[in-house]
């Protein structure tokens, strides 16, 4: 399900959909389905729920946002690899916050990751060409934000939220960013290649691919460990590559594909227990 959003989201780049309508129908389709999801009688919300829907809100707009930019720079595969990258993170801020000792797997793993960033940032070959700068930075932006919004979630299950509701929170505060961005340019003329109508459909339809996605996630981190859990997770990168190569004719160069094994190597060691 992560991989099909992610086409959805290369779709809306490739055809240079307007962020805002893309981004509101998404999230107010995905809020909606995880309040019916997560709805048990009404009661009121404590302000952890408001706090924690902020913070995970922060970093699925700002994650995603970044992430479409990223695929408007880059090749579909190696953005979805580094956005992905967000484990790393998640993984440091962890051992330090809970004092556990990283297992070699993980070390090896991780400087994988780290190697695939140096890589991609090469010349590799008379033929070589390294990544464009502003993709580079956009990616680290993604990678930061989204590492907000992973790590929230598991800090909610720690503290016994129901997921559903502060995910339906955090979504329909994204959806009243994106759609006063929306209202702020309504007089700007529409310069995508798709329609209006399109975008929106689109972003509805990977609003409901990324609340399936994230109820999933959300299932797994309740019943598995973290870490293992957010690398499966990640592999929706190899789909991503795969599709991308067939619906929009994307081909990675040398060093580009060097940082995308990197990356993926680096994530099945770190998912080894």
């Amino acid at each position: 399900m992560f991989g099909i959003g992610a086409m959805m989201f290369k779709w809306n780049a490739h055809y240079h959909g307007d962020d805002n309508y893309f981004f509101s129908a998404l999230y107010s389709v995905g809020g909606i389905c995880f309040i019916i999801n997560g709805y048990d009688g009404y009661t009121p919300l404590s302000l952890s729920y408001y706090i924690s829907g902020a913070l995970i809100g922060l970093g699925s707009a700002g994650g995603n946002y970044f992430f479409v930019q990223g695929l408007r720079h880059g090749p579909a595969g190696l953005t979805s690899a580094f956005a992905k990258s967000n484990i790393v993170i998640v993984i440091l801020i962890s051992a330090l916050y809970y004092g556990e000792a990283l297992a070699v797997n993980e070390i090896i793993g991780i400087a994988a990751i780290l190697v695939a960033m140096i890589v991609v940032n090469l010349r590799l070959g008379s033929g070589g060409k390294s990544t464009s700068t502003v993709w580079f930075i956009l990616m680290i932006a993604s990678m930061i934000l989204i590492a907000f919004r992973n790590g929230g979630l598991k800090i909610v299950n720690e503290i016994s939220l129901t997921s559903s509701l502060v995910m339906a929170l955090a979504y329909f505060l994204c959806t009243i960013f994106f759609s006063a961005g929306m209202l702020k340019n309504k007089n700007k003329p529409w310069v995508s290649n798709a329609s209006k109508l399109k975008v929106l459909s689109m972003g509805g339809l990977t609003g409901v691919a990324s609340f399936t996605g994230l109820s999933y996630y959300i299932k797994a981190l309740e019943t598995g460990p973290a870490s293992v859990v957010v690398t499966i997770f990640s592999l929706d990168m190899i789909f991503v590559l795969i599709m991308s190569y067939i619906l929009f004719k994307e081909r990675l160069n040398r060093n580009q594909m060097i940082g995308f094994i990197l990356s993926a190597a680096g994530f099945l060691l770190i998912s080894l227990k």
